[in-house]
C-alpha cells in the first residue's frame, strides 16, 4: 500500500521528552491508501521506492520482483529469479540498475530497469545487508563471513573486500563521505574508509568530496 503523508497546517506542538520540550510539526496520513499495488502470490520480503525514478519495486517469496509506477500505481513489468527462488533483498540505483538477492542459492542478479538481465554472481556466503554507494555505481554487501564486499553495479564484479575481523555483520550503512559503518552480531560498530581509487573518484565526481584516508 502507498499512503500519502501531508504536513498539517497550524501551530507547532511541543512534545515533552524527559526534561526538555521538543517542537514537532504534525503529519497527517490519509485514511485510505493512495494506491494498493497487487500481483504477488506470497509474502513480500523486500521493497524499494524512488520518487526520482517514479517506481515501486517489490520482491516476494514467490520468486518475483514486480514494478509499479509510484504516482499512478500502474503495473510496469515483472522479473523472476532464474531458478524461482524466494527473493530476500533488493536495491536499485538512480541509473536504473536493480540487484536482487536470494538466500536459497546465495546469488545476486543484476537487471536494468527495463527488465534486461545484465549479470549474475554468487555471493559466497549469506548476506545480511546490501546497500548502494552514494554515487549509485557500487553495491556494498556484508553478512555472516564478516567481510564487506564492494561490487560494481554495472557487472557485479568485486571491486574491493574489507576484512571485518571475523565478526558476523548484521547491519550496514554508507555515509555521504563514502565511509562504511558496520554493526556486528556481538555489538560492535566497525568503521571503514574508502581505500580504492575507483570508488574515490566516483564519490568525488558526484558528491564533490574526497574519500578519507584509512582508519
Amino acid at each position: 500500500m502507498v499512503w500519502e503523508v501531508v504536513r498539517a497546517r497550524g501551530h507547532e506542538k511541543r512534545v515533552r521528552n524527559a526534561q526538555t520540550e521538543v517542537p514537532r510539526r504534525d503529519h497527517v496520513i490519509a485514511q485510505t491508501p493512495f494506491h494498493i499495488l497487487c500481483g504477488h502470490d506470497d509474502i513480500i520480503t523486500c521493497l524499494f521506492v524512488s520518487v526520482e525514478l517514479d517506481i515501486v519495486i517489490s520482491g516476494s517469496k514467490d520468486g518475483t520482483c514486480i514494478f509499479h509506477t509510484l504516482r499512478e500505481g500502474r503495473y510496469v513489468r515483472s522479473l523472476r529469479h532464474p531458478s524461482g527462488h524466494p527473493l530476500s533483498k533488493l536495491v536499485a540505483s538512480r541509473h536504473g540498475h536493480i540487484v536482487f538477492y536470494a538466500e536459497d542459492d546465495l546469488s545476486l542478479h543484476l537487471y536494468s530497469i527495463n527488465g534486461k538481465h545484465l549479470a549474475s554472481s554468487e555471493s559466497n556466503g549469506r548476506l545480511n545487508c546490501i546497500e548502494l554507494s552514494r554515487c549509485g555505481d557500487f553495491l556494498v554487501c556484508a553478512g555472516d563471513q564478516g567481510q564487506i564486499v564492494v561490487r560494481s553495479m554495472h557487472n557485479l564484479d568485486v571491486v574491493k573486500r574489507y576484512v571485518g575481523a571475523g565478526k558476523m555483520i548484521t547491519s550496514l550503512a554508507v555515509t555521504p563521505e563514502q565511509c562504511f559503518l558496520a554493526g556486528t552480531k556481538d555489538g560492535h560498530i566497525l568503521v571503514y574508509s574508502i581505500e580504492n581509487p575507483q570508488l574515490r573518484r566516483a564519490g568525488a565526481a558526484r558528491n564533490k568530496t574526497r574519500g578519507s584516508g584509512p582508519l
